[in-house]
């Protein structure tokens, strides 16, 4: 299965959710085989947003979560190294216990990033770091044991998600 096809069926599925009913969903989650998606087993685009929020409510008031969700759609929490893929937009925030105390006392919060494309992984002397290349062209270097991590979800992703939310509607 090529990626346009793939694209038409989810911008069909998109339009019309009884598609799925018609569709044999096993055989469609085993053709997108390109990409290791174990992260996104028994996985649904409402778990996603979930482990967004449970992740920014560690360091955003309650009154800034809702503005930083949004801001966050069509992205995943990626707390594991090896499920951050090279090639794809990430955002994050930076955190440390001092400055997460501070932030939610006076209501800001720490700065959502606009984040860029990883280019690299580098494992250095103090850390762990991703390198990206941002719109401006302009590479940027983050720790990622420093910073909360969002990549954004692919098409082939979010037509996996919504796979295993027709799955699991089916069979409650």
């Amino acid at each position: 299965m090529n990626e346009e096809t793939i694209h038409q069926i989810f911008e069909n599925a998109l339009k019309d959710p009884e598609l799925f009913s018609t569709m044999d969903i096993e055989t469609l989650l085993d053709s997108i085989e390109n990409e290791k998606n174990e992260y996104l087993d028994e996985k649904t685009m409402g778990d996603i947003t979930q482990d967004i929020y449970e992740t920014i409510s560690e360091v955003y008031s309650i009154e800034r979560r809702e503005e930083i969700c949004n801001k966050l759609v069509g992205y995943r929490y990626v707390d594991l190294l090896h499920e951050l893929h090279k090639g794809k937009h990430v955002r994050w925030i930076r955190h440390n216990e001092k400055n997460d105390k501070m932030n939610i006392q006076n209501d800001t919060g720490p700065k959502l990033t606009n984040g860029g494309i990883v280019a690299d992984i580098k494992f250095l002397d103090n850390g762990t770091h991703v390198l990206c290349k941002n719109a401006m062209g302009r590479f940027i270097q983050y720790k990622f044991d420093d910073c909360y991590t969002f990549q954004k979800l692919s098409v082939d992703e979010q037509l996996i998600l919504m796979a295993y939310e027709h799955i699991s509607t089916k069979n409650t």
